[in-house]
């Protein structure tokens, strides 16, 4: 087999992973979003049962989370059944959204509290204080995290072949076992991540420039139209 050869072996798999790593990622965000709302919710019950959720997803390791809940948990859910790919996905957003909520309860607490006061002077609720306030200012400090662990989804998206999801690891480890190069099929997969990560963590970049300039562009507006009311 050549470069090629291994290449259109390899597709399939290119497709799976980004697939299982475009949903692993897009659930993360949302259910780490979820995790630290909770976190710095005003209700000590919501804020406990979203601690004791991060301790223990941060605590397993996501081969030993696979392993579980392929081995374990599908063969009694009537909803995904043992489709690997679904597992692979429960187990990837639980893992990572874990590390993730603390990144974003991170960015809530470093708003100075006097915000909250304000928020509250103003007659704001707290899902108003949140949108309004914390949110704008959250989201650009959360970005680059945010990057870190989408990254993250995909590299350890490659350990869910370990549960025999076809993704571009996998279908490398089959190409290795008809070619007997080991060496030369996993540099082209190496190669094959990497052309995948650098793109993203260069679009975040901009990204995160693009969204805190407008944001600083908005305050600044905001408060001109109101010195000018005055």
């Amino acid at each position: 087999m050549d470069l090629i050869e291994w290449l259109r072996e390899l597709s399939s798999g290119i497709l799976v992973t980004i697939e299982l790593s475009a949903v692993s990622a897009a659930l993360t965000i949302l259910f780490a979003s979820l995790l630290a709302l909770l976190r710095i919710s005003p209700f000590r019950i919501l804020r406990v049962i979203a601690r004791l959720e991060t301790d223990v997803f941060r605590s397993i390791p996501l081969l030993a989370l696979l392993i579980f809940l392929y081995y374990a948990v599908a063969p009694h859910l009537d909803v995904f059944g043992r489709s690997t790919f679904w597992v692979a996905v429960i187990a990837l957003t639980l893992s990572e959204s874990s590390y993730l909520a603390e990144i974003y309860r991170a960015a809530f607490e470093a708003i100075p509290s006097q915000q909250w006061d304000a928020a509250a002077s103003l007659g704001l609720n707290w899902w108003q204080t949140m949108r309004l306030i914390l949110f704008p200012q959250a989201i650009p400090a959360a970005i680059p995290g945010t990057v870190n662990i989408t990254i993250g989804v995909i590299k350890d998206s490659s350990l869910t072949s370990l549960i025999a999801v076809p993704d571009v690891t996998l279908g490398a480890t089959i190409v290795v076992s008809n070619t007997f190069l080991p060496f030369q099929v996993y540099l082209v997969l190496a190669g094959i991540y990497f052309v995948i990560v650098v793109p993203l963590t260069y679009l975040a970049r901009h990204s995160e420039r693009v969204l805190a300039r407008r944001i600083s562009l908005r305050a600044a507006t905001k408060v001109l139209s109101e010195a000018r009311a005055h």
